[in-house]
């Protein structure tokens, strides 16, 4: 029985919380959907549905998020978190108070937004990436969920119909009892969501060790440390060791069998880590046309049969490739061209192509994998939708999460279906360097090793 339930506005979201509580020996799952509970076996201490409610309408992210919560509370969890994207894309307040419906009214939730790991902290409310001001950053003109404000309290308070606490980084740096001083007025003045500034992981403990002291009902509101720290400072989860694994950036001649890519995010980074994976030796690369993708059944079998074709060509050289990249054409170019002309061509209403992308790239890596049979070594999907999509065409419940990479790089294995107990490591557009695919692809390998 699951004793912390999480709810996440997306699959990239769930794994990233879900591998930080893998990291301490927590058994972790997280389900592509609410109603697959009863899927997931009693070892599971935390288990993560996904919402998939990131670019929702508020009032449809409040019900489903309420939904999930008490799916959650009748799995038997008794803490909850509402995860956020570390970017706080969506519309966390309907999503917030849609977790908090579903809870007794004596619940109170606490957002501690860093994730200082990956470089994401508030101060004085700010949020702060790479140290660039949030509203400075790419995800301000992000096509579904942008963010033009960088104060939380303020953002906060724009989405939500309760009251909006602030508990800022000097109370944090002055110690436990300021900060307990700091949330005991937010909630003697009525508040009912307190954002509270952290810069750095120790920050985030001391908040969840006095959250914890205070013993209040909480629902955690972060992108997955303080969700962590607080369910090892109450005892709601236990920690066990847990294999220590390496990251290398260099192929092994130990290294056998395929492991495939699929690459469907339109961001510059991920479109730099394919770049980087297509010169490693053993890489090979198949193109796919978004116009043949998206077009009538004609266009969309024949550009189905021309990738088999392709891959069956790669896959009966003399030396089969290590890498199998299935990705995008613009994902491979970094020019993302003009989708829009590409859905008038298609004959589909604008916007429609946006949603259909992910359902048949997932269609054809589940043509791919079926192809590669026992040569498949593990599956590196990056891009949120394309996880999703990807992980439904393989018939999957959910994913056991294992570890991460780096963080928000995240290590699991398939649950249910066909293809249950196949490694996968999942990545949103946004995260890494120019290396980590390469690494994450290695991880894959050493994982078939071990």
């Amino acid at each position: 029985m699951p004793n912390l339930g999480i709810v996440a506005d997306d699959l990239t979201g769930a794994t990233t919380v879900g591998a930080l509580l893998a990291r301490v020996g927590v058994e972790t799952a997280v389900l592509f959907s609410p109603t697959g509970v009863s899927a997931v076996t009693s070892d599971h201490e935390a288990l993560i549905l996904n919402s998939d409610s990131r670019p929702l309408p508020a009032a449809e992210a409040y019900q489903r998020v309420r939904e999930a919560t008490l799916e959650l509370v009748e799995a038997g969890a008794r803490q909850f978190t509402k995860r956020i994207d570390t970017t706080c894309r969506g519309g966390i307040g309907p999503e917030v108070e849609g977790m908090l419906s579903a809870l007794p009214d004596d619940y109170v939730a606490i957002m501690v937004p860093a994730m200082p790991q990956s470089r994401r902290i508030v101060v004085g409310g700010y949020s702060l990436i790479d140290s660039v001001l949030l509203a400075r950053t790419p995800v301000a003109q992000d096509v579904r969920t942008p963010v033009k404000q960088s104060h939380l309290p303020t953002l906060m308070a724009g989405q939500c119909t309760v009251g909006v606490g602030h508990v800022p980084i000097g109370a944090v740096i002055d110690g436990a009892e300021q900060i307990r001083a700091g949330l005991v007025a937010c909630r003697e003045a009525g508040d009912r969501v307190i954002v509270v500034d952290a810069a750095s992981l120790e920050d985030v403990d001391l908040i969840a060790t006095v959250v914890a002291e205070l013993g209040w009902n909480v629902v955690c509101v972060d992108p997955g440390p303080f969700t962590e720290r607080l369910a090892i400072r109450s005892g709601v989860v236990d920690t066990r060791p847990v294999k220590t694994r390496t990251i290398r950036t260099e192929s092994a001649a130990t290294d056998t069998g395929t492991a495939l890519v699929v690459a469907g995010s339109a961001m510059r980074v991920t479109h730099l880590q394919m770049v980087e994976l297509s010169k490693v030796p053993g890489t090979d690369v198949i193109g796919v046309d978004i116009g043949d993708l998206i077009g009538d059944q004609g266009h969309y079998s024949r550009e189905t049969a021309r990738v088999l074709a392709e891959a069956d060509r790669f896959m009966t050289q003399p030396t089969p490739p290590r890498v199998l990249m299935l990705a995008l054409d613009s994902t491979i170019s970094g020019d993302l061209g003009d989708l829009n002309a590409l859905e008038r061509r298609a004959g589909l209403q604008p916007g429609e192509a946006k949603g259909l992308i992910p359902v048949r790239v997932g269609e054809l890596a589940r043509k791919v994998v079926e192809f590669l049979g026992e040569a498949l070594v593990g599956l590196y999907l990056t891009g949120g939708d394309i996880m999703v999509h990807t992980c439904a065409a393989l018939d999957a419940n959910g994913l056991g999460l294992v570890d991460y990479v780096i963080p928000q790089a995240d290590q699991a294995v398939l649950v249910g279906g066909p293809w249950a107990g196949l490694p996968v490591i999942c990545k949103g557009g946004l995260t890494g360097t120019p290396e980590t695919a390469i690494q994450c692809v290695n991880r894959l390998f050493d994982e078939k090793m071990e």
